[in-house]
């Protein structure tokens, strides 16, 4: 993996040497590189810079503010995502197969379910681990158990699961090409650590976990993983597929 991990802060020196380690790539304690891409620690948190991503910000996560913060607070006014899940008299045991920014996982942990979320990016792992870190409001967290790990490996450990949740990454259009600084931030991690996925094989192993429903989001447009579904949610651009 290229990547440097950059700290100019001597009291984060520890931090970044771990982190170092456990990423197996080298700690810079000088400025960065502007033709490299980095981790840099500081005092605002973790974050990382590509030089091919179009957006010159860092991506570094917030859950304090901004999109994050916002999805929180509105998250009982998310009916699509609430009629996908259906009706529960307890809160549900939620596999979120694809943490990503943790977005759709926030949604869940506000409406009280309890969600184990698996990201396999080792980089994105840490983001989100700091993030949540730094988040002024933990209490939303005390149901969520993040693990590094990809779905297809983690399914042998999988207990008590009531819903499995999957939500690959889109089909590239020209559309997409413009997608969210943040967005396109997440696919240049993957392409850093040169992770692929095979959505449609990964359907098919998280098909065979124990549970009550399985929920894949999709776009409005594409076609599902597999027709024997049971129902669908539709909104303007994206839908739920729901196996039950």
């Amino acid at each position: 993996m290229i990547l440097d991990i950059v700290c100019v802060s001597p009291e984060q020196h520890t931090l970044a040497k771990e982190l170092a380690d456990s990423l197996s790539v080298s700690l810079n304690i000088s400025q960065a590189s502007s033709n490299r891409p980095y981790l840099d620690l500081s005092e605002d948190g973790l974050a990382f810079f590509h030089p091919a991503a179009r957006s010159r910000k860092k991506l570094l996560i917030d859950f304090n503010s901004g999109a994050s913060r916002w999805r929180i607070e509105r998250a009982s006014h998310e009916k699509l995502i609430k009629k996908a899940l259906g009706r529960s008299d307890a809160p549900l045991n939620i596999l979120d197969c694809t943490a990503g920014l943790l977005q759709d996982t926030l949604l869940f942990l506000s409406l009280g379910h309890r969600v184990t979320a698996l990201e396999q990016s080792r980089i994105m792992f840490h983001l989100l681990e700091d993030a949540i870190h730094r988040s002024e409001d933990s209490s939303i967290f005390k149901n969520l158990d993040l693990i590094n790990e990809d779905a297809c490996s983690y399914i042998r450990e999988v207990k008590n699961i009531d819903v499995v949740y999957f939500d690959p990454m889109y089909p590239k259009t020209k559309k997409s090409a413009l997608s969210s600084g943040q967005l396109e931030y997440v696919e240049k991690v993957l392409e850093v650590e040169s992770v692929s996925n095979n959505a449609a094989k990964e359907f098919e192993v998280l098909q065979s976990i124990p549970k009550k429903k399985l929920i894949v989001k999709r776009p409005i447009k594409a076609e599902p993983f597999s027709q024997e579904l049971n129902y669908q949610v539709f909104g303007k651009t994206t839908r739920f597929d729901v196996y039950l």
